[in-house]
């Protein structure tokens, strides 16, 4: 590594603030009635303008808009409706300071969402890292951090490039108990519920 650079884990947590950072701000933006002016397709927008959310309107255009209804919407629909009421939810009176003692309507909803939202942005911009196929069998300590964090990347490869979707789904219709399912799920759980 040369001086001035990154580490693979410095990139990443980097990757991660960044991510953050961008998604909730492009979702505070939406405070103001104007912003859906600029956030592009569906939505009408000058002509070469880019987009003020790019994050946002790239999950949009590629996962939400390719559905299959959706993708036969009218651009009147997009304009005259859909366009109207994000206007006016811009517009609302919505809390976004701190009302004795606590976060207010407008922060806790954009933090929600951004927190959701981040997930996939993250999966998209930078994909999912390749494993090799050892994480199955492995075992996991889940008062070990690296643990955690190492069982949480298994379980994401798993997701996308395994079986763990049909794996989740077996075991979850035979049984709710979260000791059923293997250790990878179990140490993956304990990710999710401290993230």
């Amino acid at each position: 590594m040369t001086k001035g650079s990154l580490s693979p884990q410095q990139a990443h947590a980097l990757f991660d603030i960044l991510t953050h950072h961008e998604v909730h701000s492009e979702i505070e933006r939406f405070k103001y009635p104007e912003a859906i002016e600029n956030y592009g397709h569906p939505f009408p927008i000058e002509d070469g303008a880019p987009s003020t959310s790019p994050i946002l309107q790239s999950l949009f255009a590629r996962f939400i808009l390719e559905l299959p209804g959706v993708n036969s919407v009218t651009p009147e629909f997009w304009r005259e409706r859909c366009k109207v009421i994000v206007e006016k939810l811009g517009a609302a009176e919505l809390s976004e300071s701190y009302d004795k003692g606590t976060v207010g309507s407008r922060r806790t909803l954009a933090t929600a969402i951004s927190t959701i939202i981040e997930y996939p942005a993250r999966g998209c911009l930078g994909g999912v890292v390749a494993y090799s196929n050892d994480s199955k069998e492995q075992e996991y300590d889940i008062s070990d951090a690296d643990d955690v964090m190492r069982a949480w990347e298994h379980f994401c490869q798993e997701l996308v490039h395994g079986q763990m979707i049909d794996n989740l789904f077996d075991v979850a219709a035979r049984t709710d108990n979260l000791e059923e399912h293997s250790p990878l799920v179990q140490t993956a759980h304990e990710y999710m519920l401290v993230k």
